[in-house]
């Protein structure tokens, strides 16, 4: 079907969407051979596991729960919208270097539109671009304002989640195109003792730990202790990146009602590393002096730093009262503190074509934010119909201090570049402080009666949006947002487990700043309608999903045709696309990871740009990985696995002005369990992504700032548990 309505850009492409097509309809039987001549620490998990919870460990790549659809325990097959879990087997075999590389083999989402660079976690979801605005972490935001946004450590998560489309009848304002929703590694009354080496090129180190347990082998008091510490160097010159997080968690079980579990994250990062850009001649197009090396950089060594440290303490409760009545909170407060010193490449020069023009900015910034969810679940029947009703009440608090100061320095030759200038010249500052604030109330209800899931929700929320300008006699700029949004949305359960569903979803945006008669813009607002089919049959270690969807965002800020230096809320942006995903334990030897993507976006609306294409969305992408363990011959214990990766064609700037061109990826990991030689739990691995070192640009947002892709990186590790 997709074959005949989509043209693929390469056959091999179409062949390798084809057979992950194929893997939905594997037999089921296929997945349930128990795995008795594995080894202790293989990925696949026999079907008859213990039960799955939405915020515990899954055993495999196939997670059938999530809490992030609905904020309650509920498998994937009965949400109305589109999630993709990746668990921790996934991750302890791929290595991600970030929390946004950890979806690189993930439908709908566009990792790769920074280049090399992980300060941040910015991704494109469903044709929109987020910059670590949309991620939440153990149910809460991790709310972002200006350079200032938090950073989770992979190592120290049990899953991240990607649900696509609008999501704020859970969650209040919110970019349209969907959330990161991250869960921690929590208290287990199993023992963990584990330690982990890794080392690669790019003088590339880093250390780990994880230990938990049971503290007086009652169940009653447990805990878990993680963290993770990082060195290496990146690819541009003169740059590198450390690292320092720990993250402490107890969780206190009283009785089998009542549950405490304090969370918590500390972070230190002296470096992050190289967050430039370069310009499209020399990348995308031979500039003065033909291609630039992916070494270069734009600013200057020793100079250059963007560091962060960040702090997060917290807690989950939950208490059942009976049959019927459950209820949860959870709680964090967090702050950062963000040091961002920048020479920038401002393009070339308007002169001379082999000199790159630039900038200089100093940044500080002070960020607290507090958030509290708590909810009232009710399980309960009225007739043949299966109710889990949700009512909650959440607030979250954002303060920013900014001081800023921007200026010229001086050019950098494109051809031979010479580094050790730092004069700079500062011709404006800024001191700001921001503030963000919602309050929201909602309610949900999930109605099951016989094969029919229906889902249904509505939020009301307050939002104020503040910054007082100290350098301009502490004037204020003030914003307040009362908005209603809502979803519906039903499945349908056949035995097999297929399950078509159809929804309808809604969410809205803050947008700060007036237009030219100095009236203040409305909360940009975004509407989604979605059908799709799950799989997830209950006796295999089997998900797929084939998703459809159409998602507009409205009031979105367009040039004012009569005074260009100010904005109007004219605007719209359309996403249309089709998202095909497939996770299996073909059998106990097999895993398979396939998706698909396809993504028309345009501005329908646009005193500028309407019917063009957003930047750095691409219409076309597609993934598949596959590792195969060796279980019953000499190899016992050896894991080979490879995937590869397509990018398709995207417009490099919003006027679509020039293009950057596609770009196939392809990754491989060898891992080699100890177990055979009584060390359980204990593995040797190798990573190598980007095997056969291609250069390629992986996106631009301007004819300034194009990002070239990692280079080849390889990476050894070795976990121990004892």
């Amino acid at each position: 079907m997709i074959s005949k309505s989509i043209k693929f850009p390469h056959q091999p492409l179409a062949l390798l969407i084809a057979s992950a097509l194929a893997s939905l309809s594997f037999s089921a039987t296929s997945a349930e051979k128990s795995a008795n001549t594995q080894t202790d620490d293989t990925i696949t998990v026999s079907a008859n596991a213990p039960q799955e919870s939405a915020w515990g460990p899954v055993g495999s790549y196939v997670a059938k729960q999530s809490a992030t659809g609905t904020k309650t325990d509920t498998p994937l097959v009965k949400t109305p919208q589109s999630i993709s879990v990746v668990t921790r087997e996934q991750m302890d075999l791929l290595q991600p270097a970030s929390v946004k590389d950890a979806f690189s083999y993930t439908p709908g989402v566009m990792v790769d539109n920074r280049g090399s660079s992980n300060a941040y976690d910015s991704v494109n979801i469903r044709g929109f671009s987020q910059i670590g605005t949309n991620i939440y972490l153990d149910g809460l935001t991790l709310p972002g304002d200006n350079y200032s946004n938090f950073q989770i450590d992979p190592y120290l998560l049990e899953r991240a989640e990607l649900m696509r489309g609008p999501v704020s009848v859970l969650y209040g304002k919110s970019d349209p195109g969907g959330i990161i929703s991250l869960v921690s590694k929590r208290p287990t009354t199993e023992t963990i003792h584990e330690v982990q080496f890794k080392t690669g090129t790019d003088g590339f180190y880093q250390t780990g730990f994880d230990f938990g347990g049971d503290v007086n082998n009652d169940d009653r008091y447990t805990y878990r202790l993680t963290g993770v510490a990082r060195d290496t160097n990146q690819m541009q010159t003169g740059e590198s990146s450390k690292s320092y997080a720990i993250a402490p968690a107890f969780t206190w079980h009283p009785d089998d009602k009542t549950t405490f579990t304090f969370l918590s994250d500390f972070q230190n990062q002296p470096d992050t590393g190289y967050y430039g850009w370069l310009p499209e001649q020399g990348t995308v197009r031979d500039g003065a002096g033909g291609k630039l090396s992916r070494h270069f950089n734009d600013g200057e060594p020793g100079f250059n730093k963007l560091s962060r440290k960040q702090k997060l303490v917290g807690y989950a409760f939950s208490h059942t009262f009976d049959d019927v009545w459950t209820v949860r909170q959870n709680l964090h407060y967090g702050t950062i503190g963000t040091d961002y010193r920048s020479i920038y490449g401002a393009g070339v020069s308007a002169t001379d074509p082999t000199q790159l023009s630039r900038g200089v900015m100093n940044d500080r910034e002070h960020l607290s934010t507090f958030a509290v969810d708590t909810q009232l679940q009710a399980k309960y029947d009225t007739g043949t119909v299966a109710h889990t009703t949700l009512l909650g009440i959440d607030y979250q608090h954002l303060r920013n201090d900014i001081k800023y100061q921007s200026g010229s320095a001086s050019n950098l030759s494109l051809i031979n570049p010479q580094y050790g200038n730092q004069n700079v010249t500062y011709t404006g500052s800024a001191s700001l402080l921001d503030r963000q604030e919602q309050t929201g109330l909602y309610a949900q209800d999930q109605a099951q009666w016989n094969k029919w899931m229906f889902t249904l929700g509505g939020r009301y929320d307050w939002a104020t949006t503040e910054s007082t300008n100290r350098l301009n006699d502490n004037s204020v700029s003030k914003q307040k947002d009362g908005e209603f949004t809502w979803r519906g949305g039903v499945n349908y359960l056949f035995d097999s487990g297929f399950a078509p569903y159809a929804s309808y979803s809604e969410s809205f945006e803050p947008t700060s700043g007036s237009d030219f008669s100095g009236n203040t813009f409305q909360a940009s607002r975004a509407k989604q309608y979605e059908t799709g089919i799950k799989y997830a049959p209950n006796n295999a270690l089997i998900s797929g999903s084939i998703a459809v969807y159409q998602l507009t965002k409205d009031k979105n800020l367009s040039t004012d045709p009569d005074h260009t230096l100010f904005s109007v809320q004219t605007g719209e942006i359309r996403s249309r696309g089709l998202e095909f995903e497939t996770k299996a334990a073909v059998n106990e030897n097999i895993n398979l990871l396939a998706s698909f993507t396809y993504t028309d976006a345009k501005y329908t609306k646009d005193e500028s740009y309407k019917g063009n294409r957003p930047y750095e969305i691409p219409k076309y992408m597609a993934s598949l990985w596959s590792d195969y363990t060796f279980y019953e011959t000499a190899l016992s214990g050896l894991t080979l696995g490879a995937g590869v990766r397509y990018v398709g064609t995207s417009y490099g700037d919003d006027a679509n002005t020039f293009k950057v061109d596609p770009y196939t990826i392809w990754d491989a990991a060898i891992k080699y369990d100890l177990g055979r030689f009584g060390m359980p739990g204990s593995s040797l691995a190798v990573n190598v992504n980007n095997l056969f070192d291609k250069k390629y640009v992986s996106s631009c947002y301007a004819t300034y700032a194009c990002y070239w892709g990692a280079e080849r990186q390889v990476t050894a590790t070795a976990t121990f548990s004892f």
